[in-house]
């Protein structure tokens, strides 16, 4: 049996509506995340006065939390039917955004939102203990941030993707633009996108951190590229070219008689661009022997008098 929502927040079954509410504000001061860090016990009893303030300040949820107790309420009720819809405007006049839902109530997102977490990047709005329990004056809103993969083309030949998230001022989509050349760990920034600020203070940002696909093909370091080529040993010895794939298409690639297998050979200007266009990056092609798995009966014969001549 669960714990009762009256008796979560210290209350009798018939108390006001000012009741609850002073009854839950002296308890979530108590138990806030601020002044109680990496105290996993504050935390799931900040999140059990929040539901209990949840149901009892909304009068349609109390009246049926009345008539059917709290197990089998909640057995009726999941926990986003209670923080769904409108309920999250009752604790707003407390400062919380629904950007501490996202942190303490973690769901996921669904269809094509990212999912979203708030930081103390540049402000500290949102829901900070001094911003609900006695800071006055305008404070700048929370900044947040999210990770997005995004593929090796993408990551070369930038692009845009749309988002949407989810503040205090309701859901919006968000366009990022993904510039050429970006890599792994870089943090793009949507000036304003983030949480509300309160008593007029400006927005937040909103941060997106990049990952990049890996690429079967093409390896990468910095702006530079690395592929593999296969070479036939004939053309090795004797020289030709060789055909090598590069980000623009197929390229012929000299191969100077004698060339030594494994080598590095590079094309200048052929590799990724760097970012905010200061050129490109190089591309170094890596001869591999190409080694057939059958073979005819006349190769078989010159591969034998190759041998015999040292070959």
């Amino acid at each position: 049996m669960q714990e009762d929502y009256y008796d979560l927040l210290k209350i009798a079954k018939d108390a006001s509506d000012s009741e609850i509410k002073k009854a839950y504000r002296k308890l979530a001061k108590k138990y806030h995340p601020d002044k109680n860090p990496d105290d996993k016990q504050s935390e799931t009893m900040f999140k059990k006065i929040s539901e209990a303030y949840a149901v009892l300040s909304d009068g349609k949820k109390r009246a049926q939390y009345d008539r059917f107790g709290h197990d089998k309420f909640r057995q009726k009720f999941s926990s986003d039917d209670i923080f769904g819809g409108g309920a999250k405007d009752v604790f707003r006049e407390f400062g919380f955004g629904d950007d501490i839902f996202s942190h303490i109530f973690r769901s996921g997102g669904k269809g094509g939102r990212v999912r979203f977490e708030t930081s103390g990047m540049g402000g500290g709005g949102g829901f900070g203990f001094n911003d609900i329990f006695g800071q006055s004056g305008p404070a700048r809103g929370q900044d947040m941030s999210a990770a997005m993969t995004i593929s090796f083309r993408e990551a070369v030949d930038g692009a845009e993707r749309n988002i949407s998230t989810q503040t205090g001022s309701g859901a919006k989509t968000l366009t990022v633009k993904i510039p050429p050349g970006i890599q792994t760990g870089k943090k793009l920034r949507i000036k304003g996108a983030g949480a509300p600020g309160a008593g007029g203070g400006p927005p937040g940002d909103v941060y997106i951190e990049i990952k990049v696909a890996d690429d079967p093909v093409f390896k990468r370091e910095g702006a530079d590229l690395f592929v593999n080529a296969p070479v036939n040993y004939s053309t090795l010895i004797l020289g030709g070219s060789i055909t090598v794939p590069t980000l623009d298409g197929e390229r012929n690639l000299k191969i100077h008689k004698g060339a030594d297998p494994e080598k590095k050979m590079r094309i200048k200007g052929a590799g990724a661009p760097k970012l905010r266009g200061h050129g490109k990056g190089d591309l170094y092609v890596t001869l591999k022997i190409n080694v057939p798995s059958k073979i005819t009966k006349n190769q078989k014969e010159l591969a034998s008098k190759l041998a015999e001549a040292g070959l």
